[in-house]
């Protein structure tokens, strides 16, 4: 699992296709609120945790046609040579 110290992008932005919510944050002030090496998804469900459709991490759809929290990470390439270290 990924680390919010894994990250090199200076920004994180959020988004989802479902209730059209989007959200930039600062990776400086997010490392100073939740930690150096904060888990990557508890970091996901505090930010999306106001969302409706949110459930609990595990917990099935009622049905096929459940509408779910469809919110995604998305890192902005700004340092030019990625957004996460190589692991090679």
């Amino acid at each position: 699992m990924e680390r919010l110290c894994d990250l090199r992008s200076r920004k994180l932005v959020i988004t989802c296709s479902v209730c059209k919510r989007r959200g930039e944050y600062n990776m400086d002030r997010l490392r100073r609120r939740f930690g150096e090496h904060a888990d990557i998804m508890n970091v996901y469900l505090a930010l999306t945790q106001t969302c409706r459709w949110q459930r609990e991490p595990g917990r099935r759809t009622p049905n096929v046609y459940g509408i779910g929290c469809h919110a995604k990470f998305d890192l902005p390439a700004d340092t030019g040579r990625g957004s996460l270290p190589s692991r090679t």
